[in-house]
């Protein structure tokens, strides 16, 4: 399956590739404007997911139980899938792959089972569908709402603790807001991009 993508092209005499999925019921232009905020020099793919979703589009089913939130995984595995062969088509060092919400999930699925296809992680607003700290072992960018009402702050801490292993590549935000992008987020953002890609 081709994923419909939106392109933020590069206007800066050196270019590194960055993949961006959106969130449950939203589509590619909701990270389109994220990718309108970053350094000029990322050539930026908004990945619109493969479902159907409400208003949008989403990577994997989900169902809301009493006892929280279930994941339908066949569908996580096929999305995966068709974003790791989108992956394998772009240069795979630099590489940024990362995602708001359920695209944060996205991001993490491909640390666990595409380690090598990319060289950086940024989780917006995410939670993992496992504790199990992923092999991937390049620097990752996670930020997370204290007030975080879709996907509630105890599961950025535990991701938090999961990812802990990686040491000085692993770099923790939380922020004054819901589940949403602040541009206190943006900055400290644009300022890990820019250490990791900028020569001092």
């Amino acid at each position: 399956m081709q994923l419909r993508t939106l392109i933020k092209n590069s206007t800066a005499d050196f270019t590194v590739p960055m993949v961006l999925m959106h969130g449950y019921g939203s589509d590619e232009r909701d990270m389109y404007g994220l990718a309108e905020e970053l350094p000029n020099y990322l050539e930026v793919y908004c990945l619109r997911a493969p479902l159907h979703a409400g208003p949008g589009y989403a990577w994997f089913d989900i169902q809301w139980s009493p006892e929280g939130i279930t994941f339908e995984q066949n569908k996580l595995n096929q999305s995966l899938q068709i974003i790791a062969d989108f992956v394998a088509m772009l240069p795979s060092s630099p590489l940024i792959i990362g995602g708001f919400s359920q695209g944060a999930m996205m991001t993490l699925a491909m640390m666990h089972h595409f380690p090598q296809a990319f060289t950086h992680a940024v989780l917006l607003s995410g939670r993992g569908v496992d504790t199990v700290t992923p092999p991937f072992t390049g620097p990752v960018f996670h930020a997370h709402g204290q007030y975080d009402e879709v996907i509630e702050l105890p599961f950025a801490h535990t991701l938090n603790q999961a990812l802990l292993p990686l040491g000085t590549q692993y770099e923790y935000h939380e922020y004054q807001m819901g589940h949403t992008i602040c541009m206190d987020e943006l900055k400290d953002l644009n300022r890990w991009l820019n250490r990791s890609f900028i020569p001092n």
